[in-house]
C-alpha cells in the first residue's frame, strides 16, 4: 500500500505503536463472541485507525463491509520484530489504555455480528526481512502475541519493496529464498496454530503476480510463495492500482495470459487478471502458475482516487465483479483501499458493492437440488502424430457440491450417445494416438450435493471434440498479435523492445537480432537475447536496428514453425551535458544522480528505474 496515499500518518495526536517482540509472553486469546464461518463471498476493506481518510471508530465502519483488515503489523530497527502500528488517538478517546481496549472492544462486537478481523502484515513502511530461522521465529512469535491479544481471525500478507524484491530468484515449485521458505513456514504455522478457519490471505501488487507472464526479475515474485501454499490460502486480492512505472498498459507479448487487453484500470482488466490466476499462465522466467480455485480470487481497488492512482467509478468495480460472479459461481470478492477513504464519498464503494455480494451470498443458500455445473474451459480440437499427446482437458465449477467426470467417446461430433470409457474420471484425459484416424470425445461433468433436500447430482455436458491423428502433423505457425516498436532514448536509457505471439498449440520461444537496416532478414542472432521482451544496448549513441524470430515447437508434431516480426529502430541521442543517472548502476536510498538536467535522490535500492518516470517510484525530485 502506498504510504503518501494510504497511511497519511497526522503528526497531531498519540500515535500508538505496540511493540511486540519475540521474548515476550503470549497473552490469552480473545474468543471470537461469534464462530460464523466466512461467507463465500465477501467485501474487504482496509481500516487503519486515523491514517488516512475519515476518523471513525472500528465498529462505526459500514455493515456492508464482510472483512476488515487493520492496518499494519510493521517492523521497527531489524526489520523482524513486529509492531501493531496505528494512530488510534485519532478515533478513540481517553488514555492509551483506554484506547486500546475500545478496539479490542469494537473487534468482539463486530465479529460478533459475523463478521471478519484479520491482521495486516506489510504496506510500504512495513519491510519484513527474515534472512534465517531465529528471525523467522522472532517475527512468528511476535505475530502470533498480537494475534493472541486482539482475537484476529486470520493474517494478511501485504509485502512490498524490498520484502518481496527478494523473493525475486524463487522459481515456481523450489522456493530458494530464505524470506521464501520462511514466509512459508510463517503461514503453514498460523494455520496450524488457529485451526482451518483461520483466514490467510494476500495483498501483492499486480506486478509482484500476474506481470511475471510479460516481465521478469520482480515481474511475478510472490507467485512462487503463492505456489506453494495454495493449499492453506483462503483467497488472494491482487491491488490494482498505484501502478508500476507509471500507469498499466498489458501489452501482451506472449500467449501466456491469453488475448490481449488494453488497460488495467478497467472492468475488461480486472475480469481479465482475476481469470489469469484462475486458468493459470505461463510466466517469462519464474515457470507455470496452475491455476487457483475460483473461491481463492477477489481483486483489489481504490475506493476514490485520493486512495490510490487509477481509481475508477464504482460502477466500473462493480461491472467487473458482477461478470466475475456470473462466470465463477464461487468467486470470492472484492477488496478496497480503504475504508476510511470510502467513507470520506459517502460510502459510495460499500454501499454500491455490499448489495451485489449479499445476493450473491444469498443465492449461495443451500437449495433442494444440486446446481449444475457451470464448464468455463471446454476441451478442443487437436491434431496430432501418431505417438503424440493428445490432452483433453474441461475446466468446471460449482458454487456448492463435489464434481467428477466421465469422458465418453462419440461416432460423431455430437455430445450424445457416447461410450463411457472406462478409467477416463478426470478433468484431463489423454487421447490414444496410437494408430493413424479421427476420433471424437466429451465429458459428463456430474456435481453431487449431499446437502441438498431434493435431487442430490445434476450434470453438464462438454461440446464433443476431434483428435484427429497421423503420420506426420506440421507444427502450428505462431502469431504475432503485437509487434515491437520503433524507440528513442537517450544515452544509458531503457530501450524495451517487445513482442506479442501466440500460437494454438505448442511451446513458443524467442530469438532476438541485430540487422545492418530496417530490414528483417540477414540478422545476427543476440547471445541470450531469447525472450520476448528484449532490452536493446543504450551505452552508445546512433541507431541500431533489430528483429525477433517467434518459434513454435510442439513435441507432438513433426518440426518447427516460425514467424518473424518487423525491423524496428533504436535510436540513442546524447545525454544533455551534467547529467550522471546511467541505466546500469546501482543506487541505494540517499544517492543523487542528475537526469535531463534535474536532480533526484534515491529512496531506497534502484538499477535502472528512469528518474521521473513514475509518481510512485524509486526517485525522489530534489532540484
Amino acid at each position: 500500500m502506498n504510504v503518501s496515499l494510504k497511511r497519511n500518518i497526522l503528526t497531531a495526536g498519540l500515535a500508538i505503536i505496540l511493540v511486540l517482540s519475540a521474548v515476550m509472553a503470549f497473552t490469552t486469546h480473545v474468543s471470537a463472541a461469534s464462530s460464523t464461518q466466512l461467507k463465500p463471498h465477501v467485501n474487504i476493506g482496509y481500516w487503519l485507525g486515523g491514517n488516512g481518510g475519515s476518523k471513525k471508530t472500528l465498529a462505526q465502519a459500514s455493515s456492508g463491509w464482510d472483512v476488515i483488515n487493520v492496518s499494519f503489523i510493521e517492523t521497527k530497527g531489524n526489520y523482524y520484530t513486529p509492531n501493531l502500528s496505528m494512530d488510534l488517538s485519532a478515533v478513540y478517546p481517553g488514555t492509551e489504555a483506554q484506547q486500546i481496549a475500545a478496539f479490542k472492544a469494537d473487534i468482539q462486537t463486530l465479529q460478533a455480528q459475523g463478521k471478519k478481523i484479520v491482521i495486516s502484515c506489510g504496506g510500504q513502511n512495513g519491510v519484513v526481512h527474515m534472512d534465517n530461522a531465529a528471525q523467522r521465529d522472532t517475527f512468528l512469535n511476535g505475530v502470533k502475541s498480537i494475534i493472541n491479544e486482539y482475537g484476529f481471525d486470520g493474517f494478511d500478507v501485504d509485502f512490498e519493496g524490498s520484502s518481496i524484491a527478494v523473493m525475486n530468484t524463487d522459481k515456481i515449485g523450489q522456493l530458494t529464498s530464505q524470506q521464501s521458505i520462511n514466509l512459508e513456514y510463517l503461514l503453514r504455522n498460523l494455520k496450524t496454530t488457529y485451526g482451518s478457519d483461520f483466514i490467510i490471505s494476500a495483498a501483492p501488487e499486480y506486478n509482484y503476480v500476474q506481470n511475471g507472464a510479460i516481465s521478469t526479475g520482480n515481474g511475478g515474485a510472490f507467485l512462487p510463495v503463492l505456489n506453494a501454499t495454495r493449499d492453506i490460502l483462503t483467497y488472494i486480492h491482487p491491488q490494482y492500482y498505484n501502478g508500476f512505472n507509471g500507469d498499466f498498459a498489458w501489452l501482451q507479448p506472449s500467449a501466456n495470459a491469453g488475448a490481449p487487453f488494453a488497460q488495467v484500470y478497467s472492468a475488461e482488466g480486472y475480469t481479465r487478471l482475476s481469470e489469469m490466476l484462475i486458468t493459470g499462465f505461463v510466466t517469462m522466467d519464474k515457470g507455470t502458475f496452475a491455476g487457483l480455485r475460483p473461491d481463492q480470487v477477489a481483486f483489489g481497488v481504490p475506493a476514490t482516487s485520493a486512495a490510490g492512482n487509477g481509481a475508477q467509478s464504482v460502477s466500473v468495480y462493480a461491472s467487473a465483479l458482477n461478470t466475475l460472479l456470473a462466470k465463477y459461481p464461487t468467486y470470492r470478492g472484492i477488496m478496497t483501499w480503504s475504508i476510511g477513504w470510502d467513507e470520506t464519498n459517502g460510502n459510495n464503494f460499500v454501499n454500491t458493492i455490499a448489495p451485489i455480494i449479499k445476493a450473491a451470498n444469498d443465492s449461495a443458500q443451500p437449495s433442494p437440488d444440486a446446481k449444475a455445473p457451470t464448464i468455463s474451459s471446454q476441451p478442443t480440437d487437436k491434431m496430432i502424430k501418431v505417438g503424440g499427446t493428445a490432452d483433453l482437458t474441461v475446466v468446471s465449477s460449482v458454487s456448492k457440491g463435489t464434481l467428477s467426470y466421465q469422458w465418453y467417446k462419440a461416432s460423431s461430433k455430437v455430445n450424445t450417445g457416447g461410450t463411457a470409457i472406462s478409467g477416463a474420471t478426470s478433468a484431463t484425459y489423454n487421447a490414444p494416438t496410437n494408430a493413424e484416424g479421427t476420433n471424437y470425445y466429451y465429458c459428463v461433468v456430474t456435481n453431487t450435493d449431499n446437502t441438498a433436500t431434493g435431487i442430490k447430482t445434476a450434470t453438464t455436458t462438454s461440446n464433443a471434440v476431434s483428435v484427429v491423428v497421423s503420420a506426420t502433423s506440421s507444427a502450428a505457425t505462431p502469431i504475432i498479435t503485437s509487434q515491437p516498436t520503433d524507440k528513442t532514448t537517450t544515452l544509458s536509457g531503457a530501450a524495451a523492445l517487445t513482442i506479442g505471439a501466440n500460437v494454438s498449440q505448442g511451446t513458443l520461444s524467442y530469438q532476438w537480432y541485430k540487422t545492418s537496416s530496417k530490414v528483417n532478414t540477414g540478422g545476427t542472432a543476440i547471445s541470450g537475447a531469447t525472450s520476448a521482451t528484449y532490452n536493446a544496448p543504450t551505452s552508445v549513441v546512433g541507431t541500431s536496428y533489430y528483429y525477433c524470430i517467434v518459434t513454435n515447437t510442439d513435441s507432438s508434431a513433426t518440426g518447427t514453425s516460425t514467424v518473424t516480426s518487423n525491423a524496428v529502430a533504436v535510436t540513442v541521442n546524447a545525454l544533455p551535458a551534467g547529467d550522471t543517472w546511467k541505466a546500469d548502476s546501482i543506487y541505494v536510498a540517499g544517492d543523487t544522480a542528475i537526469y535531463q538536467g534535474k536532480t533526484y535522490k534515491a529512496k531506497w535500492w534502484t538499477q535502472g528505474d528512469v528518474p521521473g518516470a513514475a509518481e510512485w517510484g524509486p526517485w525522489e525530485l530534489v532540484l
